[in-house]
């Protein structure tokens, strides 16, 4: 089991990404707010006030994903994300996922 973390920064697209997960069984999760770093830095920290105008076109907020991906499901579902937000596009997002070493509350799968 995998525990993935998919950072959408065209948050028009998160609706696209629950119905995908949904459609190939990953049906727990948890969607929240986030702000990159860079934002941070950019808007509230005087010093890098400079850097503003490398942030024209960009969102002040993301949507994040985090979930549980069975190991035999993960490549095919990030592939299929991929299709979905296209990571090669610089701005889309980001995806990753990480070892789940102990768990308790999560359903067992079969």
């Amino acid at each position: 089991m995998k525990l993935v973390f998919i950072v959408i920064n065209k948050t028009e697209l998160l609706e696209e990404v629950l119905e995908y997960m949904v459609e190939v069984g990953v049906t727990g999760g948890t969607v929240f707010d986030s702000v990159g770093m860079g934002k941070i830095l950019v808007y509230d920290i005087p010093i890098f006030a400079a850097f503003k105008e490398l942030m024209i076109g960009s969102k002040a907020s993301n949507k994040t994903v985090m979930t549980t991906v069975p190991d035999d499901l993960l490549d095919d579902f990030i592939e299929g994300i991929d299709k979905i937000l296209h990571f090669d596009e610089p701005g889309s997002g980001v995806l990753f996922a990480i070892d789940i070493y102990k768990s308790r509350g999560l359903s067992k799968v079969e």
